[in-house]
């Protein structure tokens, strides 16, 4: 091999290091982004998860103890309270406080102008890949509407309506049964009836969210229910439908159909 040739091959070589190092230096940019993202995402999550956890020290009031029952036996302390007072004092667009015992479920429902506000939004308006509960804007913010739409994110944490999908299991429904939802005027049971997937556009074309389609939707849930509900709603009961994502295709959405009963 002559020096012309040597020449060559170092050339070579040295062409070779370099787009290797590219490569590299590529590999630990896309690597140093993706933990950056992801950091910055998990503190978003916590950072939203905070807040609610301090709102729900600043609101929520242990109800006193009901007066001792006859014969003698022991009270028995009821569920805390919701200050809607001091809720609506700091987040005027608070309808209700929705909780499911023995879950993540435990957040006031905002109600605003249009689906787009308390999507991405804590009640302080403060931006948050969490968001909100909220009430669809379409129905009525005291829940006399045949048919109630709250929606939800599907969070990876499991909060806010993380939780949700699982009533696609027997066990889980029979745990979870019923949710409380608190408004200012009045405290609901909702008892889950059925529980399904839909895909989102299929949800839009059927208008589940218009209140006459109440009977349509009840059908259609029934036919399709991930589970079997022990409670039969009356025939002209209030729904609310909990929506959120699927954890396997943001395109699909797992609705729990719920009566409205006044506890």
């Amino acid at each position: 091999m002559d020096a012309n040739e040597r020449l060559a091959l170092r050339r070579k070589d040295a062409v070779r290091r370099r787009i290797l190092l590219a490569v590299q230096i590529a590999f630990g940019v896309l690597f140093a982004a993706g933990f950056i993202g992801l950091a910055v995402t998990m503190w978003g999550y916590h950072k939203g998860e905070q807040s609610y956890a301090d709102l729900r020290e600043l609101v929520r009031v242990p109800a006193a103890e009901s007066a001792a029952q006859p014969g003698g036996d022991a009270p028995e302390e009821a569920a805390p309270a919701i200050d809607f007072d001091a809720l609506r004092a700091m987040y005027p667009d608070t309808i209700a406080w929705l909780m499911c015992p023995g879950t993540a479920i435990d957040y006031p429902v905002m109600h605003a102008a249009d689906n787009d506000y308390y999507l991405r939004r804590l009640p302080s308006g403060e931006w948050n890949m969490g968001g909100s509960l909220f009430l669809d804007y379409r129905h009525s913010a005291d829940f006399t509407g045949a048919v109630n739409v709250i929606y939800g994110h599907n969070m990876n944490d499991g909060s806010m309506f993380g939780e949700l999908e699982q009533y696609g299991s027997q066990a889980y429904y029979m745990e979870h049964p019923a949710m409380t939802l608190e408004t200012a005027d009045k405290t609901y049971t909702l008892h889950a009836v059925y529980g399904f997937v839909i895909s989102a556009e299929e949800w839009v074309q059927r208008d589940f969210v218009n209140t006459a389609n109440r009977d349509a939707l009840l059908e259609y849930a029934s036919q399709r229910s991930t589970f079997k509900s022990d409670y039969a709603p009356a025939q002209n009961a209030p729904l609310a439908a909990l929506v959120t994502c699927t954890s396997a295709d943001d395109q699909n959405r797992y609705i729990l159909v719920c009566a409205l009963e006044t506890a």
